[in-house]
């Protein structure tokens, strides 16, 4: 993962961890994200930020969602804070293994939708989520 996140320098990565007594709890990196396709493309005054990454630690699981929620939520405020320049808010991508029910529910209960799979992404559904400030 490190250089993967050394890659995207210059698409202002950010990488967050959450500790519990007995280590990393949850970890996600977010990172601005320009795609060549136009579906992927804000609308002017928004900024664009894809969710890379979103792990929970196995001891968290199963267990109703709520440290995953709350890494989300965290994940969602980085992205409109990171975004200052994008005045009419930002959009928010996540990309989902399609058999993850658990993440997709998640991401539902986030107010995110199923956008669309893309061919070259294999079993990976986009999935999204417009914020106004």
């Amino acid at each position: 993962m490190w250089s993967k996140l050394r890659q995207l320098r210059g698409a202002d990565p950010h990488f967050r961890i959450a500790e519990d007594d007995a280590g990393i709890a949850a970890a996600y990196t977010l990172n601005r994200w320009e795609s060549e396709f136009p579906g992927y493309s804000p609308q002017d005054g928004y900024g664009n930020r894809l969710i890379g990454y979103l792990a929970v630690a196995d001891r968290h699981r199963c267990k109703g969602g709520s440290l995953a929620d709350e890494a989300l939520t965290d994940a969602l405020y980085t992205a409109l804070d990171v975004e200052k320049e994008a005045d009419r808010g930002v959009v928010v991508w996540g990309k989902v293994h399609r058999r993850n029910k658990a993440s997709k529910r998640m991401l539902t209960r986030h107010q995110f939708h199923y956008e669309t799979r893309v061919d070259d992404d294999a079993n990976l559904e986009h999935w999204v989520r417009r914020i106004d400030r």
